[in-house]
């Protein structure tokens, strides 16, 4: 179980964000078997030729060497600031990686995926390693997402103005009612359930980043180590009658 410990400063320092390259991140897991939820099946049939012949195509493997089923390079998808933020934002921050701290992430993802081919190896470690994979990146989203982004995009703005609501009229407990069976508040905390970890972790006045996913369904997932704020990562509503 995480649990997050909220103070009376962490109500007004919480927020809400939209990550258009973690949501493709998300796609490229399911998409390629990693992250366990499958696509809708006339979605995944659409996209899978495309998939294909980007992976033929660009350095697309490089940035699938970069991702295991529990773990990620953080600077490929790199905390959003905000409602607004666009994937030219985050593509910006992506070519904004300082060097040592690409090696680093490279390095770390390499160990923990071993099999990595020499065609994806062999680029990520040119010196130039960030730039390129944030050009491939660009590409998948024009490729994967970028027709479908209007639709999902709004779905997740309802989300948050919901919550946005519920947070501001009733506190917490409000807005977390219905988040996720696996998130609840609990004697001044929200928790986490059912976490290969334990952690208690004090927003400490900063607040929680709340960002509604497409792509995390059914699932949730926490951030609670830089680069990212301390952060919870749900299944927007809706989106399961999407996918179903």
């Amino acid at each position: 179980m995480i649990r997050f410990l909220v103070g009376a400063e962490d109500l007004l320092h919480s927020r809400f964000a939209l990550s258009p390259l973690f949501e493709l991140d998300g796609l490229l897991r399911a998409l390629t078997g990693l992250s366990g939820n499958a696509l809708p099946g006339a979605w995944a049939g659409r996209l899978a030729p495309r998939l294909e012949r980007l992976r033929a195509e660009t350095p697309l493997d490089a940035v699938l060497a970069l991702q295991s089923h529990r773990h990620g390079a953080g600077f490929v998808a790199p905390p959003p600031r905000g409602l607004a933020q666009t994937i030219d934002d985050d593509l910006a921050a992506v070519r904004a990686t300082p060097p040592d701290v690409a090696r680093r992430e490279i390095a770390y993802s390499l160990r923990v995926r071993p099999d990595a081919d020499a065609r994806a190896r062999a680029v990520l470690a040119r010196p130039d390693a960030a730039a390129v994979l944030a050009d491939t990146l660009d590409t998948a989203w024009r490729t994967l997402l970028a027709g479908d982004w209007p639709r999902l995009r709004a779905i997740c703005e309802r989300d948050v103005l919901h919550r946005a609501g519920r947070l501001s009229g009733g506190g917490w407990e409000a807005a977390l009612r219905d988040l996720h069976p696996r998130v609840r508040w609990r004697d001044g905390g929200i928790d986490l359930l059912r976490t290969r970890t334990r952690e208690t972790v004090p927003l400490g006045g900063r607040g929680l980043l709340l960002i509604p996913s497409v792509f995390v369904w059914p699932a949730v997932s926490a951030h609670t180590e830089d680069p990212w704020p301390c952060t919870l990562i749900y299944p927007a509503r809706g989106i399961s009658a999407l996918w179903e």
